[in-house]
């Protein structure tokens, strides 16, 4: 029983690593101009987006100076 997990591993091991190989491959092929900038500045011009982030961050500081206030720190 153990030989079976241990091919049963292996084999995973294996898909895995030849999973990550391919997407390496074409992280490495794809060059960084096309990847990068055209997606960053239109999800940053994306108003759903902005309005969300800002809710998080929003939300996030609000409630880390409420703790704050608790244990002393001043926001």
């Amino acid at each position: 029983m153990s030989g079976k997990w241990a091919v049963l591993v292996l084999a995973i091991g294996m898909a895995m690593t030849l999973l990550n190989l391919a997407i390496l491959t074409g992280q490495i092929s794809t060059p960084a101009t096309a990847r990068g900038a055209t997606d960053a500045s239109r999800l940053l011009n994306d108003d759903d987006f902005t309005d969300g982030l800002t809710k998080i961050i929003r939300k996030t500081v609000r409630d880390y100076c409420t703790v704050g206030k608790r244990n002393g720190i001043d926001c």
